[in-house]
């Protein structure tokens, strides 16, 4: 066959961009991503940015953990029930806003899902692109296979994601319904129980963080699924 009428050959990094470019109503949504990444027109790089608020909000709530368990240590040695009232209160409200905090990150209306779906969304693309091309394209079948790959790497994120903010609403729920029950029982002379129960919920949150850790490993590992193979 003459060389005119063979498929060109484009390399997979303008592939990409082409995809990109025939699939604009899925990447015109410019009102819907975080205004804070330069790196609007690269789906990969945005995910990657938005993982590390994910993963800065983990910290953050580890941090807040550790300093409630040190701030019990020290209510447990106060003298005045009113002060350590007080204090658990102080507590309480300062674990629930942190909370409600990781919930903003997990949310399906977050930039991390927006960038989850996007990147998604681009992968699918792409993988529609490679099937079209002639079976003796360079590396069209590793390509589509690789894809694949990363397609479900993106499925199993959005799953961990959807646990992690279950998770994280449970927590929120047992934060404020115990936030109750300690207050009574202080008010009532049982300050070892209380305090007892406060250390129960905050190690609790420790459960939180997991999940979010699990979150960010297994976009990781979407993310190196989803790098561009080489013609």
């Amino acid at each position: 066959m003459p060389d005119r009428f063979k498929p060109a050959r484009v390399p997979l990094r303008l592939g990409l961009l082409c995809a990109l470019l025939l699939s604009a109503p899925l990447w015109a949504q410019e009102g819907q991503y975080s205004t804070r990444n330069p790196n609007r027109s690269n789906p990969t790089l945005i995910l990657e940015a938005e993982m590390s608020n994910i993963r800065a909000s983990s910290a953050q709530l580890g941090a807040r953990i550790q300093t409630a368990m040190e701030k019990l240590e020290e209510v447990a040695r106060l003298t005045s029930e009113q002060e350590k009232e007080a204090q658990v209160d102080s507590l309480f409200f300062t674990l629930r806003d942190e909370v409600y905090g990781v919930l903003n990150k997990l949310d399906l209306n977050s930039d991390f899902a927006d960038a989850l779906n996007r990147a998604k969304e681009g992968t699918i693309v792409l993988k529609s692109w490679y099937e079209r091309q002639p079976p003796d394209y360079p590396n069209r079948e590793q390509s589509i296979a690789q894809l694949e790959r990363a397609i479900q790497e993106y499925d199993i994120v959005e799953e961990r994601l959807n646990q992690s903010r279950a998770l994280a609403q449970e927590k929120l729920s047992t934060i404020m319904r115990q936030h109750r029950v300690i207050l009574q029982e202080m008010k009532i002379g049982k300050v070892l129980e209380a305090i007892a129960a406060a250390r129960s919920v905050v190690e609790g949150l420790n459960d939180i963080t997991r999940a979010m850790a699990v979150v960010e490993q297994k976009t990781q590992q979407s993310l190196q699924a989803s790098i561009p193979i080489a013609n």
